[in-house]
């Protein structure tokens, strides 16, 4: 055999080796880069949030059941997913696809003014927006956006400002009872001063930043908020800083120069102050707006 026919069967041999590894690479890069996000849910108690996908890599944390978990691929049994702004892998046992409620319901709109949006998400454009009392039917509600129609409009709108019935109460009431509403919420969140901070944690004895909104609010005014501080920053209605009401969350950028990226949140209680889990103090405590968290600010929501 000459040199030329052995580098021929050499190339095509190392070419041929070369073809599943390249063929891996191509489907983890189209698992990881789908154009829609996939949500998925953690199934089973103080799970580990690992650097890699085996044992044999640290743990970033633990996970708990009921947290949800951007997907974003899979290799030997580990599932590869990103959460509050961190990406690891969890061991796919305990990952399984969230569910979205999947029943036509007829609701109305409990606002003066609700945006109704091409996708899930403030990011979206907005198709058209609707009134007070409109009569509306949800197709699936997931994470806080409900996909809905309205005439001949199919698109997504927050599922804060859908209600069983209509309303009626004035304006005057509507105020009271937020303000009430805010008061109560605070005085709750003080309650929790002092817990510990604890990366991943929602309560009741410590909290990570977005954990600690997430419990006061779906236990003193029963709002289930999205868990990261990212998706609560997309959640609500805007306002502006000088605008602050009691109760209004808070976002600021803690990670360098302020480009407009969330990583922390806290809740609004007047007096220019907010109450927090602070990581740096590794508890809950009340902070002033000081120069550094002014420069911080991002935006701030209304819930309530």
């Amino acid at each position: 055999m000459d040199f030329t026919s052995k580098n021929i069967i050499t190339t095509a041999a190392v070419t041929a080796a070369l073809l599943p590894t390249s063929s891996f690479l191509m489907q983890e890069s189209q698992v990881a880069y789908a154009d829609s996000v996939e949500y998925r849910v953690i199934t089973g108690d103080d799970v580990n949030f690992r650097k890699g996908p085996s044992t044999d890599y640290a743990s970033l944390g633990k996970l708990n059941k009921g947290y949800k978990v951007e997907y974003i691929s899979e290799t030997n049994s580990w599932s590869k997913v990103k959460y509050n702004g961190q990406t690891g892998y969890v061991y796919s046992k305990y990952v399984a696809q969230t569910s979205t409620t999947s029943n036509t319901q007829v609701k109305y709109v409990n606002c003066t003014s609700l945006n109704v949006r091409s996708g899930p998400g403030t990011s979206y454009s907005i198709i058209k927006s609707i009134s007070t009392n409109t009569k509306v039917e949800v197709i699936s509600t997931n994470n806080g956006w409900s996909k809905i129609k309205e005439g001949s409009t199919t698109g997504y709108v927050s599922a804060k400002y859908l209600s069983d019935s209509q309303t009626s109460s004035s304006t005057s009431s509507n105020t009271t009872s937020t303000s009430t509403s805010a008061s109560k919420l605070v005085s709750y969140a003080k309650s929790l001063l002092g817990k510990p901070y604890v990366w991943g944690a929602q309560g009741p004895s410590s909290f990570d930043c977005s954990g600690f909104t997430y419990y006061v609010f779906k236990n003193c005014a029963n709002i289930t908020l999205p868990r990261t501080s990212l998706d609560q920053s997309t959640y609500g209605t805007t306002v502006s800083k000088s605008n602050l009401k009691v109760g209004d969350l808070v976002f600021f950028d803690t990670d360098g120069a302020n480009d407009g990226n969330v990583s922390h949140v806290g809740i609004y209680i007047g007096s220019n102050q907010f109450i927090h889990s602070s990581s740096t103090k590794g508890k809950v405590v009340i902070s002033d707006f000081t120069n550094y968290y002014n420069n911080a600010f991002v935006r701030a929501k209304r819930v309530l």
